[in-house]
Parts: structure tokens; sequence; C-alpha cells
């Protein structure tokens, strides 16, 4: 089955893992893999506008906004990244940031080469159009001044935040919601193993979480083993 995972407790000796169906699976371990979604703004229209106008992907819809106004949402390097490339390609750049621009140096000096109308210490607290993205309304967050702006692309790059909110009470999470688990992949709750960018783990890249899978899958059958439960072998490398 593929499907979204509600809610995992412990029952005697196993755990039973609840899908969105309402299927219930029985198991003696888990290994957590849920990943890492893009942040949004929480604004009451983003939703209905997302693909509409709004986007988490400049790569795969930034072509859609040629010759056309589009505004940035954020200050690290995929934000300075994401107004540069765009520049390429809208007919106008903004970029809205909460607090400074904190990116590369470089970037910065390319940002202000681009003609990019950069507003600090700000934040977009409205978004306009019927059905597709007409506008926002970006507020100073020192003065209170609000702007709006023309724009019919919004690109949000404001980080990831990872899917563990069903996992609360589970196993332990860090400040950042990120569950913690040591080298072997093991979480604070004996039987539950974690891997990929929603762990603690250092450096978010796919051939880092593929690894750490492949881990999590190694513990998880010597710890079926230390349970004196038969599993299939796994062959060594050659």
């Amino acid at each position: 089955e593929l499907s979204s995972v509600q809610g995992i407790r412990k029952e005697d000796d196993n755990f039973l893992v609840r899908t969105a169906p309402g299927n219930t699976y029985r198991c003696r371990t888990v290994i957590l893999t849920p990943g890492k979604q893009p942040r949004t703004l929480g604004l009451p229209d983003e939703e209905r506008l997302m693909g509409r106008g709004v986007s988490v992907c400049s790569t795969c819809d930034g072509p859609l906004f040629r010759e056309r106004p589009v505004a940035v949402v954020g200050g690290g390097n995929a934000a300075i990244q994401t107004a540069i490339e765009m520049t390429k390609i809208a007919s106008s750049v903004a970029l809205v940031t909460r607090g400074i621009i904190k990116c590369d140096r470089i970037y910065i000096d390319r940002i202000k080469e681009m003609g990019v109308r950069i507003f600090p210490h700000s934040e977009v607290t409205a978004l306009h159009g019927e059905t597709t993205l007409t506008g926002i309304t970006v507020r100073d967050r020192k003065t209170a001044k609000e702007t709006i702006l023309d724009v019919e692309g919004l690109f949000l790059e404001i980080g990831l935040m990872p899917n563990t909110q069903f996992l609360k009470g589970l196993v332990s999470l860090n400040d950042l919601g990120e569950i913690i688990i040591d080298e072997n992949n093991q979480t604070g709750h004996p039987g539950i193993f974690a891997a990929g960018d929603a762990t603690c783990i250092r450096g978010k890249q796919i051939i880092i979480a593929a690894g750490e899978g492949a881990k999590a899958a190694l513990a998880a059958h010597e710890h079926l083993l230390k349970e004196g439960l038969s599993c299939i072998p796994i062959p060594a490398a050659l």
C-alpha cells in the first residue's frame, strides 16, 4: 500500500501502523523516512493559489512566467539564486525577506547587478487574485508600511519542514522537529529507526539519505535477530 501514515503506537511487542485509508499494519520494527516539505506562508488564499501563481519550485514553474512580474520570498542562498535566475525570464523580480539577506557575498553583488528590487525586514501579508495570482501585499516589519506589488508569480524559498507532526510523543524530536537518532539510526524508542532529511543528521542530500536508509535497514535487521526472529539473510558486499 502506498499511502500516508496517520499514526503509530506500541501494543505488546508489536507496532501498529495506521494509514490514511484506515488500514492497520502490525510489525516488529519500523523505519521512519517521512522526509521534508517546503514551508509556506500560512496565508488564507495560499492553498487556493498554489500552482496558480504561487510556487515552491522555480526550476519547475519558472519558465511559465516569461516576461511577467514575479516576487521571491526568502533571504538565504536558495532565495537569492531563484531571484537571479528569474531575472533571465521574468519582466521584473522583487525579493522579500523578513530580515537581512543572509547568503554568500558573491550572490549579494550579483543580485544588485541584476536589478532585483529588495524589500528587507518585510513580509508578505496578503495574496490577491481570484483565479490566479495578480498581486501581493508586502508589509515593512519596522515601519508597518504596506506596499502592493503587481506580480503574477510568487516563489517561496523559506526552507523545509520535517513531516514529523504525527510522531510527537512517540520518538524524540529536536527544536527543528527533526527525529533524533544515533549513529546506527536508532531513535530513542527501541525498534524504531529513522533515516533521511527528517532526521538530525548533517547533510540533507539524496545520496546521504539513501546511505542512511541502507544503514537503518541493516540496523533493523540486526534488531530482529537479537529479538530471536528469523529474517531473510542480507548478502554481504562482494
